[in-house]
């Protein structure tokens, strides 16, 4: 069962609890919500993953770094020069590098 909280900004915190699992998110519209609620109700009835799909699909830090540029372009709020320089720079040196990988083996 899915709990929908509008809050003061009025982006919608969606929390799903079923079978001891736990996962929250926050999104613009109502909507986007109860379709991720579903989803991640079915995810957890299906094979008990919780995980979003996006984090699901992050394999190497380049994915983790599309991912987060995507999160900013999405909200409104590119990154600026700077820290588009930065991101390119790591995603360049890191990009192939995956995140199974612990940092002992770096």
């Amino acid at each position: 069962m899915a709990t929908f909280t509008q809050m003061a900004s009025g982006n919608w915190r969606v929390q799903v609890r079923r079978k001891t699992r736990y996962v929250a998110e926050t999104f613009r519209r109502r909507k986007d919500g109860e379709e991720w609620a579903l989803e991640m109700e079915r995810n957890i009835d299906r094979n008990g993953s919780s995980k979003p799909r996006a984090a699901r699909n992050v394999r190497t830090f380049g994915d983790l770094i599309d991912l987060h540029d995507e999160d900013m372009h999405e909200v409104g709020k590119p990154p600026r020069r700077s820290k588009a320089a930065v991101m390119a720079s790591l995603k360049t040196a890191l990009g192939s590098v995956k995140l199974s990988l612990s940092v002992r083996q770096l």
